[in-house]
């Protein structure tokens, strides 16, 4: 059985987490996946500490990280109350976003099919 290097923190109280994920597939080959909608994928969910000087050193630690990383991936931070709450608030926040950009191509479609040749400026 695998062990991992730090504890996870089961318990329901509200804070601060801070979420690293990736949006772009960098972790997903497309190839394999049926559809070519874009997908986040949460890597890291981190609970911040509760010491604001050492919050502020987690925060600092894994924003370079993501910054330094090879890979483009997005630092996110979300009020929740676990680390599996707040990995969904960040895929959720990831699919009303794209739902969001879907409905914006679906209004810009109809603008476009639409002529405006039943008005006009004559009287009929």
């Amino acid at each position: 059985m695998d062990r991992v290097e730090y504890r996870t923190d089961l318990t329901k109280r509200p804070g601060t987490y801070f979420v690293i994920a990736d949006d772009e597939g960098v972790y997903d080959w497309k190839v394999w996946r049926d559809d070519d909608r874009p997908q986040r994928y949460v890597l890291e969910v981190q609970r911040a500490s509760d010491d604001p000087t050492e919050r502020y050193l987690q925060r600092e630690d894994l924003s370079a990280a993501c910054h330094a990383s090879q890979s483009p991936v997005v630092f996110l931070t979300y009020e929740a109350v676990s680390q599996g709450h707040a990995a969904h608030l960040a895929l959720r926040e990831f699919a009303e976003r794209q739902a969001f950009e879907e409905l914006e191509d679906v209004f810009y479609a109809d603008e476009l099919a639409f002529t405006g040749a039943g008005f006009t400026d004559s009287p009929s």
